[in-house]
């Protein structure tokens, strides 16, 4: 793969292993090609990334930033020996073969014919490099290499002038590889790459004048934290770390972080998941007179670890409804959750608008109690209160006192069942399974369904119009990573919306006496119900003629609909066949296509309904186009 930075300047090098962006100073391996222009080009001083113009080089901007190549996973070759990483760098100057230069370890020396060590001219000489095994040094570190290495051959002195103080103008050719692989004719083999960007690689702008001499001062001033958690990251979603993919009981390289254990690496396996939010909760819906009941069980949305972050990271949920399945449609009817709290740390800054940041995850009230309360005990300090630690009051640390932090809630804090969120628990008795032994949590603490009772939560949607579906949906979200940037993220909201219809007051009689009624009656072609939404929803493709509709409610799961013409012509027969416990169940509706596949003219019409038991309502209905 090569990667090459085409600049006035420019410097390349190679990051075998970094510090793992996970803490602890851990070391991970990362392997990475690296370009960059070489003082990030300030503009009168600063760093400008706004167009300038000069009469030296016209429109320009600063280029304070970096960008890299590494390979994210490889097959194993046909040896039995594993595969060999080889980086090579050269100048780009082969019109003059003493400017063609590209390290070489002395032991590994080939004559290439052309003068010169690097261009490699001819498949030989290319293969000879992309498998030599060499990591070359950054190219910034020529003029440190004598005539006396005793690894490598000394550039020539103008090259290692200009590579330790300039950078390169015409480009530096980057050569990573890996190999070797026997190939047949025919057949191919596939490897993963990750190009990455970091911004504001350069932090200051007069760092050139540290080259050639203070070379450690120069790299003292790049940043390369951006870059290498870009790199992380990638390698992480290609294969997320501790996540044991083919169920074998291995889950990757891991390290200890104290008596923590951090996974460096994945199994192997190519998962390509970044962090995702909690998956949805299973919910269904209830009819209800002039509203919807609506029920869902978070188990697996308040348990499930993200792959990406190895964390359960379960924050709250949210509930929708709207007028169609659409997420544009959908507005927010409730919410709620979890009782918690973010800190603001002071970062020694003046300016109050950027003096503090967020470093952890939110902190429940309990462990902050336990951190920052008093007394012999201070977990059971009921008197500590985050909240009363504002921007304008911090919290001072009695024995640190460069810590000063105060405390916002983490979303809303809707936490308090039927009290700060409409929300309410379904059987806010049971106790947490998280406090019986997984073999002997208790039958009945399960649902029909096979999900945990202790997770079942309600919902009413009230004054509601019954002759119009809403759509319905619950969220769940995740408090997001700090330490990796992630924000908070949500189930989609589109995404799998259900459709009910309320019940009328009529609809609320019992058994057998409940009563079929049918809407709009008289039903007219100028009356505007697509625009009213009645009819025509999520169809905006089709024409008004091919969304109209007749609705029949207050149906019993299964039963048959016919509809009659003033003469006792059937003009349409429906088969309404639902299961109980679908929320629409109770409703069908009739497209006014007759059952010669026409359009249903004006007239008066019988409709009868009729019943398992054989039994049936009838009534009329009255057509005006």
């Amino acid at each position: 793969m090569e990667l090459a930075s085409y600049a006035r300047g420019s410097i390349s090098g190679f990051k075998r292993v970094v510090k793992s962006p996970v803490g602890c100073n851990i070391i991970d391996t990362l392997n990475m090609a690296w370009g960059a222009n070489t003082d990030g080009e300030p503009v009168d001083g600063v760093f400008n990334e706004e167009l300038h113009w000069s009469c030296e080089y016209g429109w320009h901007k600063s280029a304070p930033h970096a960008n890299g190549v590494l390979f994210l996973g490889y097959p194993g070759t046909t040896a039995s020996q594993p595969p060999v990483l080889s980086y090579n760098w050269w100048t780009g100057f082969f019109v003059n073969p003493a400017y063609d230069f590209g390290p070489r370890r002395k032991e590994n020396y080939r004559d290439f014919q052309t003068g010169g060590t690097g261009w490699p001219l001819g498949d030989a000489n290319r293969y000879h490099v992309m498998s030599n095994g060499e990591i070359d040094y950054d190219m910034l570190y020529s003029a440190s290499i004598g005539l006396n290495d005793p690894v490598w051959l000394s550039p020539p002195y103008e090259v290692a002038y200009l590579t330790s103080t300039q950078g390169l103008s015409t480009g530096i050719p980057n050569l990573l590889s890996i190999g070797p692989y026997d190939i047949p004719p025919g057949f191919t083999v596939t490897f993963p790459l990750a190009f990455v960007c970091g911004k504001n690689f350069h932090t200051d702008p007069n760092n050139k004048a540290n080259l050639p001499h203070q070379l450690d001062r120069f790299y003292d001033n790049l940043d390369f934290s951006d870059l290498i958690q870009n790199a992380t990251w990638a390698k992480w979603v290609y294969d997320n770390p501790g996540v044991d993919t083919d169920g074998d009981d291995y889950a990757g390289k891991y390290a200890m972080c104290g008596d923590d254990t951090v996974y460096l690496s994945g199994d192997g396996i190519p998962d390509w998941r970044a962090a995702i939010p909690p998956p949805a909760p299973v919910f269904r819906l209830e009819p209800l007179v002039n509203g919807i009941r609506i029920l869902f069980n978070g188990q697996k949305s308040e348990t499930q670890t993200d792959g990406f972050t190895g964390l359960v990271d379960f924050e709250g949920y949210r509930i929708y409804s709207g007028l169609d399945r659409r997420a544009s449609s959908m507005a927010l009817i409730a919410s709620y959750d979890r009782k918690n709290f973010d800190k603001y740390i002071w970062n020694g800054a003046t300016d109050s608008t950027i003096a503090y940041n967020i470093f952890d995850p939110p902190f429940t009230l309990d462990s902050l109690r336990c951190l920052y309360g008093t007394g012999e005990n201070p977990c059971r300090d009921t008197t500590f209160d985050p909240l009363s630690f504002t921007i304008t009051s911090q919290y001072f640390h009695p024995e640190f006192e460069d810590s000063i932090f105060y405390f916002l809630p983490h979303d809303h804090n809707a936490f308090e069942f039927g009290i700060t969120t409409p929300i309410s628990k379904v059987y806010p008795d049971l106790p947490d399974p998280a406090t019986y032994h997984p073999d002997s949590i208790p039958g009945d603490a399960y649902t029909e369904e096979g999900y945990l009772k202790f997770y079942e939560y309600e919902f009413t949607l009230e004054n509601l119009m019954p002759t119009i579906p809403y759509w319905i949906n619950v969220t769940a979200l995740d408090h997001g990573n700090i330490d990796l940037g992630i924000k908070g993220l949500e189930s989609p909201v589109g995404s799998g919306a259900q459709a009910a219809y309320p019940l009328a007051v009529s609809d609320a009689a019992a058994g057998g006496n409940t009563k079929v009624y049918v809407y709009p009656n008289p039903y007219r072609g100028d009356a505007g119900y697509r625009d009213l939404g009645f009819e025509g929803r999520t169809q905006d493709d089709r024409p008004d003629h091919r969304v109209r509709a007749v609705n029949f409610a207050n149906l019993p799961p299964k039963c048959t609909i016919y509809i009659y013409s003033l003469d006792g012509d059937l003009v349409r027969k429906l088969d309404h066949d639902m299961d109980p416990s679908d929320p629409n169940s109770s409703h069908d509706s009739w497209n006014m296509i007759t059952r010669n596949t026409q359009m249903v003219v004006s007239g008066l019409y019988y409709w009868v309904v009729e019943f398992e038991d054989g039994s049936t309502q009838m009534g009329k209905l009255v057509v005006i186009m």
